[in-house]
């Protein structure tokens, strides 16, 4: 198969991914020993270690044959310092949300992201799909963006679940007496899958003040800002790829019209 574009290349190896992530989920629901409350941690935490394995293999294999002359950051590959000279980096995480994949929850995805030191768009990613298996939802760069019109009673904040801002109180908050609507905080799984609940008008926005790492974000950020979403540090500024430390404190994914409120109350 010729993939013309790195669009293409991007929904393809996520879609496989995804499909092989599907796949491995089935066939442990399916293993006799599945409803049977002891084993319910051991065999979540193995899914979940397959999952992660066995989806990065795959996308390391098939970002290879595509397009061999690319690097790779992947959330499971080995840290290459040789990375930081690259002319185009593949930021992939294979499974986002993984104690979600392996409690059988729609919450998780892949994120593929092309990080091109030449390229123009925002934060030099010039290529991303998310794709959220369990849906069959797939966001890419390329898309006829369309991002659903809102005309709703209340603002919907997505935070982690595991790890939910502590300025959260301060946010909800400011919220609330400057645009004067009840404000309603969803936890929810993967950056991949809040990123489409916000495109999908079913959120407006997602905090993050605890951190993560450049395979959390890359993707969802290319995808947000194609459907014009808007993606900065918690001062306004945007989002650098390709560190030497992967590590990101910080950053909002939001609805245009809430971004100067949540900068004021955050920076």
């Amino acid at each position: 198969m010729i993939l013309e574009t790195d669009h293409d290349v991007a929904r393809i190896v996520a879609r496989q991914a995804g499909t092989l992530l599907n796949n491995l989920s089935a066939h442990a629901q399916s293993l006799p020993d599945s409803g049977n409350e002891s084993m319910t941690q051991i065999s979540r935490e193995v899914l979940g270690q397959e999952g992660d394995r066995a989806a990065h293999e795959l996308l390391s294999a098939l970002l290879e044959k595509y397009r061999p002359a690319d690097q790779v950051l992947s959330e499971e590959g080995v840290l290459d310092p040789g990375r930081h000279n690259a002319e185009r980096l593949w930021i992939v995480d294979p499974l986002d949300g993984t104690s979600h994949f392996s409690r059988g929850q729609s919450d998780f995805a892949v994120h593929v992201a092309l990080w091109d030191r030449e390229s123009t768009q925002p934060s030099k990613i010039s290529a991303a799909s998310v794709y959220i298996p369990r849906t069959e939802t797939m966001l890419s760069m390329d898309d006829e963006a369309l991002l659903v019109p809102v005309d709703r009673d209340d603002i919907r904040v997505l935070v982690s679940k595991s790890r939910p801002p502590h300025e959260l109180h301060m946010i909800v908050e400011h919220l609330g007496e400057t645009f004067g609507k009840n404000v309603v905080v969803i936890p929810m799984g993967s950056v991949g899958a809040k990123v489409a609940h916000i495109i999908s008008g079913q959120a407006d926005m997602y905090i993050n003040t605890g951190g993560f790492h450049e395979w959390d974000l890359a993707a969802p950020l290319g995808v947000a800002q194609h459907y014009g979403l808007t993606v900065c540090d918690r001062s306004g500024n945007s989002i650098v790829f390709n560190n030497q430390d992967t590590f990101i404190a910080h950053a909002v994914v939001s609805r245009p019209e809430f971004v100067a409120a949540l900068i004021e109350c955050l920076a």
